[in-house]
């Protein structure tokens, strides 16, 4: 089977499939340029109380039992 690259009609249907396939497949495509935005800070609390992030221990890890 050959391709009727020949006809106008396949150029302009392979340029709208091309298109169709670009915006569908736009969100897996890396976007170059662009910076991600930066997460918002919140407060920490705990049962309604400010938890300072600086001056908060350490929890001790949990050991798994052998």
């Amino acid at each position: 089977m050959t391709f009727p690259t020949h006809d106008w009609q396949f150029y302009v249907a392979t340029g709208i499939a091309i298109l169709a396939a670009l915006y569908l497949g736009r969100r897996f495509l890396p976007r170059f340029g662009r910076k991600r935005r930066a997460g918002r800070r919140t407060t920490l609390t705990v049962e309604g109380k400010i938890v300072d992030r600086k001056r908060a221990e350490p929890q001790e890890h949990a050991r798994p039992h052998t």
